[in-house]
């Protein structure tokens, strides 16, 4: 049992990482589970894929060679909640660096559970570069953080880029089809 939930927990931290879909389900007994692929029996499937559109062209489309190279091996993620005045600092530190991210909103009771599983906290803001982690707002631990990863000190950015729109990081759970035939 344990070496199952050390297994699920590595998953949940490096797939924000490495791109892969997570989910999360209810089991046949009624707790929750979390995971890369949910048995059959499962029950509330919810897609918790924070990384889809980070490794994708959407993002990386039209920067320059060298920023592109280092954004694929290092991703950039920020995740941010509402009225966070270091969340705006980590933004305009990032815009002034001109460092391609993707951000997550935290603002439900399941962004806060999964940025726990994430970054092992749920104070705000959290910055990802790759596999490192930076729990958060400082300026100088952040531009040592992208130091280290290779992203510039100036921007490479062209000045119309725009990071695509904050998503929360835990998409709201599709509707459900009603099963109560319509006459």
């Amino acid at each position: 049992m344990q070496g199952t939930r050390l297994k699920i927990l590595i998953a949940l931290l490096l797939a924000p990482v490495l791109g892969a879909a997570q989910y999360k389900w209810t089991d046949a007994d009624g707790r929750v589970s979390y995971g890369d692929s949910p048995p059959r029996e499962a029950r509330n499937i919810q897609r918790i894929d924070v990384r889809s559109d980070e490794s994708g062209d959407e993002l990386l489309r039209g920067l320059p060679y060298a920023l592109r190279k280092v954004a694929e091996q290092h991703p950039v993620v920020l995740y941010t909640t509402t009225s966070c005045a270091p969340c705006e600092s980590g933004r305009e530190l990032l815009r002034a660096r001109g460092v391609p991210y993707v951000e997550r909103t935290v603002t439900s009771n399941d962004d806060i559970e999964q940025l726990q599983r994430i970054a092992g906290t749920n104070r705000l803001p959290v910055l990802a570069v790759g596999r490192q982690l930076e729990r958060s707002f400082e300026t100088g631990a952040w531009n040592t953080l992208l130091d280290l990863a290779g992203y510039p000190r100036a921007s490479l950015l062209a000045r119309s880029w725009q990071p695509p729109a904050p998503r929360p990081l835990v998409p709201p759970p599709a509707p459900q089809a009603s099963t109560t035939p319509s006459n």
